[in-house]
């Protein structure tokens, strides 16, 4: 039956129209806690896509969300919901009805513009590694993106790559857009090679850049240096039409440490809006 089921799924994404973004650079944020008010950040960048964590559905309506409170903030146009961890306490079952429940809303609020598969290589390296502690199967995944196919094939699917070492993973899987993000801060100076590889390796895939003001399994702050440069890079990246966006990691690190809201700010001064 759970066999069947499956495979009723997957052959009604095969048939189904592809996903769409809307036009224009996404300039992103992510926050996560709901103690956080977002509006001087998103106001101070220019940020106009938040990407959420809500917690797996069970039964809340819309407004009762940290989806819908982001929506409401003066210039946020769209978010990203999220498909959370299972080593984080998110089970099976509960990933599937919640991407049951983001591709419904979708169909009728145009505000919700994607999903997020959270650390999606992360995942299966843990169900691999130390089962006892969680992840996700491959399998597993590919009921979760056929779940979302059959309800709204419009809707974005997003995965994170982090480089260098997903940069030799195969994604051989049915999404349509990639979040590179540059989380080892040993691998800053190496930046735009590893964006580089990635454009190659994605093809056609829209491609939004992402950084961590804090990062690195020492968990240190970037340097001044460090967030200029990845931010010029991904910005010239933007204008060159072969990415799509960036994204800052996270409103509460900005809110904490004004200087780099500072330096965002002139950074984003040099795109050029479409």
């Amino acid at each position: 039956m759970i066999e069947t089921f499956s495979l009723f799924f997957v052959a009604a994404a095969l048939a189904a129209p592809s996903a769409s973004l809307p036009a224009g650079p996404l300039i992103t944020v992510w926050e996560h806690s709901a103690k956080v008010d977002i509006a001087p950040v998103v106001e101070g960048a220019g940020f106009n896509t938040v990407w959420t964590h809500d917690k797996p559905y069970s039964g809340e309506k819309l407004e009762e969300t940290l989806m819908h409170r982001h929506l409401q903030t003066p210039g946020v146009k769209y978010v990203i919901a999220k498909i959370e961890r299972s080593i984080w306490g998110w089970t099976h079952e509960q990933s599937l009805k919640h991407a049951e429940w983001i591709a419904n809303l979708s169909l009728t609020q145009q505000g919700i513009i994607g999903v997020y598969l959270n650390d999606f290589y992360g995942e299966m390296e843990a169900k691999e590694k130390t089962p006892e502690k969680g992840g996700r199967t491959a399998g597993q995944w590919r009921e979760i993106i056929a779940r979302l196919r059959a309800i709204n094939p419009r809707l974005a699917i997003w995965v994170p790559c982090y480089p260098p070492r997903e940069l030799e993973y195969p994604f051989d899987f049915d999404f349509d857009a990639v979040i590179f993000n540059v989380y080892n801060t040993k691998q800053i100076p190496n930046a735009e090679k590893l964006l580089v590889e990635a454009e190659k390796k994605f093809p056609g895939k829209p491609i939004v850049t992402g950084l961590y003001l804090s990062a690195g399994s020492e968990r240190r702050w970037i340097t001044e240096e460090e967030f200029k440069g990845l931010m010029d890079l991904f910005v010239r990246h933007i204008n060159e039409g072969k990415t799509v966006g960036l994204r800052i990691f996270r409103a509460q690190n900005l809110q904490e440490r004004p200087e780099y809201m500072t330096w965002a700010k002139e950074a984003l001064e040099k795109l050029k809006r479409r």
